[in-house]
């Protein structure tokens, strides 16, 4: 019986068993490959977002210039996952099961049924889908948005109604929310929708209508005042530019189809690829509406990645290459029938498995060593280009030994609270050390400019991990670079105080993770103010930390304040800092903008801010005893909050102590 032929309860059987060995190809061994820094990125995004204090915790991918949709999405599986690893990737692999229906769905559609199990089969056994199924990246949500929207225009160009017209909105919105390269299949479908049913066009104002739906649903991230990042972030850095298309770059455009044509190679294995462009040929010149609607779906957006990509990753191209397996099926169940109606029997099934071998054997042997050893596997690994065994296990991207890194730190808190550092440039360390250890017991995360000794950086831009520090707590530093590379020595030349605790090679020694441990030597104790003032309702004042209260004329005072966000503030306020003598004559003066970068209207309730400030003393101040004070106001109107002082009353400011100014100023 072939599969044109199945039946309603071999249907089901057939589903199962597919979606049985999508399931175990993607959940066995998904921890096997460890996280690489983009996963890291996004598995953040989305730990913020489960803990999320006010909006821009859900918009946090827009500091990056990306999408929140795949952020959106993990906060259930982070809650439900103690590995946020498993629970990142877990959402790739729910993608990738929808886009296993999807992609039947359309090939049976378009063709016939035997075709659209037969693309089905493809999708589980392609390395190209298993291996993003298998990681926490957009590619297999931009898979599952194109197909989906694809299926939604031809869906509503057979009967342009209300519903329909929503439903391809909400397709469409949801493509751009995942990401913006959705932007060159979600213009095709004017296009496509006149290939398969051109009378559908004359309702122009019903898809005009979903295009705003579309809108609607893009337009939340403007509700936050960084979403110029995102064409920043997409466009600028790794797209030409129009004017640069029209310098026709020859050897940019050769480059990047040579890319593409490898990483179908690689990806596929070179028969399914070979299949894949005949099929895609063929479609588009035989198969009528179905297969030109498949080849523009699948070709125009691969021209238009190798006409415009100024850097290029094959995770770019997957939907692209998923949207050919419809083709590919119907070419291969086309080739089936005719070989039944002129090859004599007896080798109709040897040529049938033969050719079923041929397709199948390099993605089966790329599978099975991507579940079990994926740094022995045949990653594309050209270095004319930053290929994927660069990035997933060589170098300071990949997250090989990561997990032992993780594993010590989490140790060392079980005992006490414990600071974590490492340098703020995106890449591994930072994304895979904030990927597991953000809102961790006991830990603070905290990242540091590769040019700064972690001491001065400390006490010069301090944070909560200055005050852990001042407390007794350990200091880590995690870096990442190749055995004797320009970070490592500039780290030791900056910091020869720390300790080399842990170090953790990676694939080929290539790169290499260190632990590094210091103990801070603080210079005074923090006082904590219990009970704590309250500035207009809003922020607390739970202590400070003044190092010497003894100066001279011209001389100044460090004082850190330690604030605490009671409700997220309304505005970005101001503090005063106030050298005073009994008669009320101001001595000395530091006022500035109340948590110096991060100002007071995105401070999160519960969270502490670490406030520096350097109180100079007047050159005229005479020696003697003075009060010193601080409070907040808003600098339009020179208005101070009141402060709720507990046992006191209300005042416009808070006492921290006497100082002395000595009249003896220092040598030189």
């Amino acid at each position: 019986m072939s599969l044109a032929g199945v039946g309603g309860a071999q249907t089901v059987w057939l589903a199962l068993g597919l979606c049985l060995a999508y399931l175990v190809t993607r959940l066995f061994n998904l921890d096997v490959l460890p996280m690489v820094s983009d996963e890291g990125t996004y598995i953040t995004w989305g730990v913020r977002a489960l803990h999320a204090a006010g909006v821009e915790d859900w918009l946090a991918s827009l500091e990056d210039g990306k999408q929140p949709l795949l952020a959106w999405l993990m906060p259930p599986f982070l809650a439900m996952f103690e590995d946020r690893l498993i629970a990142g990737r877990i959402v790739s692999v729910l993608a990738g099961l929808a886009n296993l229906a999807l992609i039947g769905a359309v090939t049976r559609r378009l063709f016939d049924p035997a075709a659209g199990w037969l693309a089905a089969t493809m999708y589980v056994i392609a390395p190209i889908a298993l291996i993003h199924d298998r990681m926490a990246l957009y590619d297999s949500l931009v898979s599952a948005t194109s197909l989906l929207t694809f299926l939604a225009a031809l869906w509503w160009a057979e009967r342009p109604s209300a519903s329909r017209t929503i439903g391809l909105g909400v397709s469409i919105g949801l493509a751009l929310l995942t990401k913006l390269s959705a932007l060159f299949f979600v213009a095709l479908i004017p296009l496509v929708i006149w290939v398969w049913r051109p009378p559908a066009l004359r309702r122009w104002w019903s898809l005009a209508h979903a295009y705003l739906i579309a809108g609607a649903l893009y337009s939340v991230l403007y509700v936050s005042p960084i979403v110029d990042n995102i064409q920043e972030g997409n466009f600028q850095r790794y797209s030409l530019t129009v004017s640069e298309v029209l310098k026709l770059p020859i050897s940019l455009w050769l480059s990047n189809a040579t890319f593409v044509a490898l990483t179908a190679g690689t990806y596929l294995g070179w028969p399914l690829a070979v299949v894949c462009a005949v099929g895609l040929i063929l479609a588009g010149t035989r198969g009528g509406r179905s297969g030109r609607s498949v080849a523009i779906w699948t070709l125009v957006p691969l021209l238009a990645f190798i006409l415009t990509a100024k850097i290029i990753y094959s995770r770019y191209i997957v939907f692209s290459l998923v949207a050919a397996f419809p083709a590919a099926a119907w070419t291969l169940v086309l080739s089936g029938r005719w070989l039944s109606r002129r090859a004599p029997a007896r080798y109709r099934i040897p040529i049938a498995v033969a050719a079923a071998a041929l397709i199948a054997t390099p993605a089966a042997v790329f599978g099975l060593g991507l579940v079990t050893e994926p740094e022995r596997v045949g990653w594309l690994d050209d270095r004319r280009w930053i290929t994927d065994r660069f990035q997933y296990v060589e170098s300071n991207y990949a997250g090989y030994g990561l997990p032992e890194v993780v594993a010590f730190l989490r140790g060392q808190a079980q005992r006490v609270p414990i600071v974590v550092l490492t340098r703020d440039a995106t890449g591994m360390p930072r994304d895979g050390v904030t990927a597991y250890l953000l809102e961790q017991p006991n830990i603070f995360v905290g990242f540091i400019p590769e040019r700064e000794g972690v001491k001065r950086h400390l006490e010069e831009r301090p944070t909560r991990g200055l005050q852990l520090a001042n407390a007794g707590a350990d200091v880590y530093y995690v870096s990442t670079d190749a055995p004797g590379g320009d970070q490592e020595r500039r780290f030791r030349s900056l910091n020869p105080e720390m300790q080399l605790m842990l170090e953790v090679p990676k694939p080929g020694n290539h790169s290499r993770f260190q632990v590094y441990r210091a103990r801070y030597a603080k210079k005074s104790d923090d006082v904590w103010l219990d009970p704590s003032p309250v500035f207009g309702g809003q922020v607390a004042l739970r202590g400070y930390n003044l190092a010497g209260r003894s100066t001279h004329p011209v001389g100044t005072l460090r004082l850190i304040l330690y604030w605490e966000a009671l409700t997220r503030p309304t505005k970005d306020f101001s503090v005063f800092n106030h050298i005073v003598d009994g008669a009320g004559v101001l001595r000395g003066q530091k006022d500035g903008p109340a948590g110096g970068q991060m100002p007071s209207s995105r401070w999160r309730p519960r969270e502490m801010q670490v406030d520096v400030h350097q109180i100079q003393v007047r050159e005229d101040a005479p020696a003697g005893d003075y009060e010193l004070v601080t409070g907040l106001y808003e600098l339009q109107s020179l208005q101070r909050l009141p402060v709720a002082i507990p046992e006191t009353g209300t005042s416009d400011r808070v006492s921290l102590g006497r100082i002395t100014v000595t009249s003896a100023l220092p040598a030189g």
